[in-house]
């Protein structure tokens, strides 16, 4: 009895299928709506303050307050999300559904913050909103996995850097500009247009592996229907009946694989695949120094626009205008994207470089204190300074993780039982989401209770023990390099 196909006509493939699917514009639609997400996240910035008290009725003594929460809810929502969108995202398969359902969110998210006249409906809108984040960033990263796979995944993440850079950078200049001009409701009626643009993109593109059916079908002869006699298959290959495709699965003596494998791998490869690359010494520390950089990064967020109205009287205009020093470094992401893919050894010291590199920056914040022209350069030359240790930092410590996770499915493939690409990418996720979650708490309140001098103090300190953290222990121990195979593997 011969084993056959259902070879049933295959589907037409759907017009302009190449390009729909080529890796090019898969990790263009990516971008746009990551680009599209951290715009308007961007685009709030200035025009919270004015709208929490002039539509929300918050008192001007408790700004600061609020403003903080409502970041620190977006951050919340984000981390609580990441895991269980990880594991939605791996159990589908398909990478179309969540990339859909995210985008929905924020189109509910947006709905509730233009028609925002309290703050019940302001942090139901920042929680949709962080919640829709989540899986956002779950869903990319791991449908750029599956485009340029783990060795390019280092570039690819410095090319949606620059989305991720230039839309929360580039939203307050925009949400200051049309707030002043335009008024509140012209700022939601640019974000409603975009998510129209960003809905076509996303039911245009056609996943990789999607394509790859129609592509490998159109290879297959029509007539053919006898694919594998059973008796040419080897004899520990059986047909899976639980499976519509033509998949395998090995058979032999089961006390082959239980009792050849020693107790403490038996017990691993009970644990969920999340659990199993939590126990990753690797993994943990690239967490660690995700969530430390990731406070680092937003602490501005919920600080810098109050304090340049503070100092220098600025409006929504220049309150996002300020954040054009930060934007311009962040577009060499993709060059330090190609680099820690070409040296992958020494993202170690890209990561840890980055982050001391911006301590003496942050210190230096404090000097800024009065209103002079002397005052406003030095405070844009410090946040450009500031900016390109995003840059070189950001695509290490990304890069770090998705290789680590590879490594982990590809040495132990029984322990994490099929693809965790999603689940790994959305404990990336959930590091980011935490320091979202605590670098406007850390920085607001600080500010709040001691002023903006202690503040960057605060930064600097917390920018210091990141780089030395990663440089010890991202990628291992240092220790147990010697310098001559350290210097080696760095440059390898």
């Amino acid at each position: 009895m011969a084993c056959r196909l259902s070879l049933s006509p295959f589907p037409k493939p759907p017009p302009f299928l190449k390009i729909r699917s080529a890796p090019r514009f898969i990790i263009f639609v990516a971008c746009y709506g990551i680009f599209t997400h951290l715009l308007f996240y961007g685009m709030l910035v200035p025009v919270m303050p004015t709208a929490l008290i002039q539509r929300a009725g918050v008192p001007p003594k408790d700004l600061q307050k609020w403003n903080s929460i409502l970041q620190a809810v977006y951050g919340g929502a984000t981390l609580v999300i990441s895991p269980a969108a990880g594991l939605f995202t791996d159990r589908m398969g398909s990478r179309r559904a969540p990339f859909l359902l995210c985008l929905v969110c924020l189109t509910g998210a947006t709905a509730l913050l233009a028609v925002g006249t309290n703050l019940g409906l302001w942090v139901a809108g920042r929680l949709l909103q962080g919640v829709s984040a989540g899986m956002l960033w779950v869903v990319c990263l791991a449908l750029l996995t599956d485009t340029v796979g783990p060795a390019g995944i280092g570039q690819a993440v410095g090319i949606i850097g620059i989305p991720m850079s230039i839309g929360p950078i580039a939203g307050p200049l925009l949400g200051g500009v049309i707030y002043a001009r335009g008024g509140y409701y012209a700022v939601f009626g640019l974000m409603f247009a975009m998510l129209g643009v960003d809905a076509v993109l996303r039911l245009v593109m056609v996943e990789k592996r999607v394509a790859q059916r129609w592509l490998e079908a159109e290879a297959v002869q029509p007539d053919s229907t006898d694919v594998c006699p059973e008796s040419d298959l080897p004899a520990n290959l059986t047909p899976c009946p639980e499976s519509s495709d033509t998949s395998y699965t090995m058979t032999g003596n089961g006390d082959e694989t239980t009792n050849g494998t020693p107790p403490s791998r038996q017990f691993l490869h009970q644990l969920s695949p999340m659990l199993r690359l939590l126990l990753s010494f690797r993994i943990l520390v690239a967490l660690a120094g995700g969530l430390l950089q990731s406070s680092l990064n937003v602490a501005f967020d919920s600080t810098l626009p109050l304090v340049v109205n503070a100092l220098f009287g600025w409006q929504q205009t220049g309150q996002g205008l300020i954040f054009i020093t930060i934007l311009l470094p962040s577009l060499l992401q993709p060059v330090f994207g190609a680099i820690t893919d070409r040296y992958q050894q020494g993202r170690r010291l890209l990561a840890s470089g980055g982050c001391l590199l911006a301590t003496p920056a942050y210190v230096l914040l404090r000097l800024v204190t009065q209103d002079t022209l002397g005052q406003k350069a030095l405070l844009c030359v410090l946040l450009v300074i500031i900016g390109l240790a995003m840059a070189i930092a950001m695509p290490a410590l990304i890069a770090e993780i998705g290789a680590t996770v590879a490594e982990t499915e590809k040495n132990d493939p029984q322990a994490i039982r099929g693809s965790v690409i999603a689940t790994g990418w959305s404990l990336v996720n959930a590091a980011y989401a935490a320091g979202c979650l605590i670098g406007p708490l850390f920085a607001g309140l600080i500010r709040n209770a001691a002023g903006w001098q202690t503040t960057t103090w605060c930064l600097g300190v917390l920018s210091a023990v990141t780089g030395v953290f990663l440089l010890l222990f991202l990628g291992g121990w240092i220790g147990k390099l010697r310098p001559k195979a350290f210097i080696l593997r760095a440059t390898r």
